[in-house]
């Protein structure tokens, strides 16, 4: 396993990341330099001084036999594993919803800074559409409607850091909203409707409804979770039926996770 060939912008995170991976592998079983610098094609003073850093971090721990994987990896594992259970309550009240049927149903969290969002489930109805969006990908959270949901329940100082000194956003359609004066009067809107609208903004033809997942704005991960469906099936009192549908999910949702 060579990592010498990758072309990484960071190349000692990367060697770091390839170390990490090399002793999951071994299932905890530490590792010496030799032995991880022959596995990894690398120099030993390249893997030690990574590996002495790791150990600093508490991602590495030092043992007779070499190197292996430290403690603080448990306290990153637990937080993984919050966003897995959120996942698999999403699931569950997805199929437990009749109502919840018809179009593709997504899940998404708001990045801690910035203006991504990244989706994390997807369930399909029983009219699927093709989305930008895909499981693992960032997307513009100006351009979603569930990062407008996330954005719009933002404190004010929070928004404010996110959008200061921003001259335009992201475009991914002509429908995008560029202008940021604009899009904060688009998020007053969605505030006062209590979901998010995105009407062929990330993808002409359709129409995505959003709401905020309760409970997970105050917990620090902020998740919503949004109904897609093609823009001319959606008439204005479909959209607003979808809508009441989208916000019990929602609440359901948010009620399995400990929201009140």
């Amino acid at each position: 396993m060579s990592v010498e060939r990758d072309r990484s912008l960071a190349p000692a995170v990367t060697r770091a990341a390839a170390i990490l991976e090399v002793l999951t592998t071994e299932r905890g079983r530490p590792m010496g330099l030799a032995e991880l610098s022959r596995r990894l094609e690398l120099a030993k003073s390249s893997v030690s001084n990574i590996c002495n850093a790791l150990v600093d971090s508490g991602l590495l721990r030092r043992t007779s036999e070499g190197f292996g994987l430290g403690q603080r990896l448990v306290g990153y594992a637990a937080a993984y594993l919050e966003g897995v259970d959120i996942v698999q309550e999403f699931q569950d009240v997805c199929r437990t919803r009749a109502g919840a049927s018809e179009e593709t149903i997504q899940l998404a969290v708001l990045g801690e800074t910035g203006l991504e969002v990244v989706y994390l489930a997807r369930r399909d109805g029983r009219h699927p559409v093709v989305l930008a969006s895909q499981i693992g990908r960032p997307l513009p959270a100006t351009t979603t409607a569930t990062g407008k949901s996330m954005l719009a329940e933002l404190s004010p100082a929070d928004l404010s850091a996110r959008l200061d000194g921003l001259d335009t956003l992201a475009r991914l359609t002509d429908s995008s909203i560029t202008d940021p004066t604009r899009f904060r009067r688009d998020l007053e809107g969605v505030r006062d409707r209590g979901y998010a609208l995105d009407e062929g903004e990330t993808a002409e033809g359709l129409l995505c409804l959003a709401a905020t997942v309760p409970g997970t704005m105050t917990r620090g991960q902020p998740a919503a979770v949004s109904f897609t469906g093609l823009a001319t099936a959606s008439s204005a009192r479909r959209v607003e039926e979808r809508a009441e549908e989208l916000r019990g999910l929602a609440r359901e949702l948010g009620s399995r996770l400990g929201a009140q």
